[in-house]
């Protein structure tokens, strides 16, 4: 194993696992604020590709494009909650779950009738040149979408600790209810971090389509993957779910590297897999039970 393919795998895994680890980071506001885990939070993604380039496709300037797919990503996610979630805020939880689930599958038809299903491009925002990196060669794309992870996490976990709208979020975490009852408006609050989240997926998107090309799937397997970060942070931990976002890109990117790349989905599953055995303390009362029943 030599440093520079070690290094290669694992600098390609960073860029995937970044916009794990924002889709992640979405996943844990939402439900946080909401108490819905809203399984349509990997569509933004998948919004904000699409967007980009068929607004670049227009004609329009790259920043205009991306600035008008993260309007969208915005607006959308906006319309989810108002639409589909608030309507339906005092019914049973699974009830609200599956709506998303819906609004996750319209949003990829909608994306498909739109764009229709080949994937599309978008051009870098610096040329195709490329960079050395630790040995690596990775597109010079790459470092917008570090950078641009990198600006959106801090200005997010600024958000959440030092300002007013942040330690009402970290409030419904705690304890929704005592935080209602404390004055905080749960229902607005949870408009604000939908628009945020809806719009830091699709910023997310369009950075990184420059080099994985929009496709009106690319929200399932962002989501999915986005969805494992959330659980390794517990749906209550950002830096938790970020970190997980991260590992599970770096981590599936060697798997497909060094072992074959039909195992990188079985790496991030199998990885989730045996997380919730060891916290639900399935071998602990495994091994208790099989004591028991040798005496």
């Amino acid at each position: 194993m030599d440093f520079a393919t070690f290094s290669q795998f694992a600098l390609s895994g960073l860029t995937t696992g970044c916009i794990y680890a924002l889709v992640a980071l979405g996943f844990v506001l939402c439900m946080n604020v909401s108490g819905v885990i809203n399984f349509a939070q990997g569509e933004y993604v998948m919004i904000g590709g699409v967007g980009a380039a068929l607004l670049a496709a227009y004609g329009l300037p790259l920043p205009v494009a991306i600035a008008g797919a993260v309007a969208a990503g915005a607006i959308l996610a906006v319309a989810q909650e108002r639409l589909t979630l608030a309507p339906v805020r005092a019914a049973p939880l699974f009830i609200q779950v599956t709506i998303t689930l819906g609004v996750a599958a319209i949003l990829r038809m909608g994306a498909v009738v739109v764009g229709g299903r080949d994937p599309l491009t978008v051009p870098p925002l610096t040329g195709d040149g490329v960079e050395e990196i630790l040995q690596a060669v990775v597109p010079t794309q790459t470092l917008w979408v570090w950078g641009m992870t990198a600006l959106l996490l801090a200005a997010s976990f600024w958000l959440l600790m030092r300002t007013d709208l942040g330690r009402a979020i970290r409030a419904c975490s705690i304890n929704l209810h005592a935080a209602r009852l404390m004055g905080i408006e749960a229902e607005r609050l949870t408009l604000v971090v939908f628009a945020l989240s809806g719009g830091t997926a699709a910023l997310a998107g369009a950075i990184v389509a420059p080099i994985t090309q929009a496709n009106w799937l690319a929200g399932l397997e962002f989501g999915l993957k986005g969805f494992i970060g959330a659980i390794f942070g517990n749906f209550r931990s950002p830096g938790l779910a970020v970190a997980g976002g991260l590992a599970i890109g770096v981590v599936e990117s060697l798997a497909a590297g060094y072992v074959s790349s039909a195992y990188k989905d079985v790496v991030a599953y199998g990885a989730l897999l045996i997380y919730l055995l060891l916290r639900g303390g399935v071998f602990v009362t495994g091994r208790a039970a099989l004591a028991q029943s040798s005496h």
